[in-house]
């Protein structure tokens, strides 16, 4: 018998939330909405939001250095929004989907990230 959504844990939230594949199917799926308004500064306000921006500027070319950048800001916005530590927001989403499937994500959450900077103004 499967759990009512309020009855679980964060870790099951978390599968519950990022597993299958409509995460990394849907640009507009509402984890990923809701990251861009973190990288945007929505959540922890201008300041973030101007320190993501220089990031990406100085990084964008860097695609390792941009992976680990949105992997960190990723964990961290789910320790927010289900009130966990960054460590184990991050073994949760790990569990959530598989290596493949993070990578398609994070490669994804890169360019949501790379959105916020117009390059074109450089």
């Amino acid at each position: 018998m499967m759990k009512l959504y309020q009855e679980m844990n964060a870790r099951e939230k978390i599968i519950h939330d990022h597993g299958g594949t409509q995460l990394t199917d849907d640009v507009n799926h509402p984890v990923r909405r809701y990251f861009r308004c973190w990288l945007d500064g929505s959540y922890n306000g201008e300041q973030h939001y101007r320190r993501n921006c220089d990031f990406v500027r100085r990084n964008h070319n860097h695609h390792s250095t941009m992976r680990q950048f949105v992997v960190s800001e990723f964990c961290q916005y789910v320790a927010r929004e289900y009130d966990i530590s960054t460590e184990y927001a991050e073994t949760c989403v790990s569990e959530s989907m598989s290596s493949s499937r993070f990578l398609l994500l994070t490669n994804q959450l890169v360019d949501d990230a790379l959105d916020l900077v117009d390059f074109e103004e450089e």
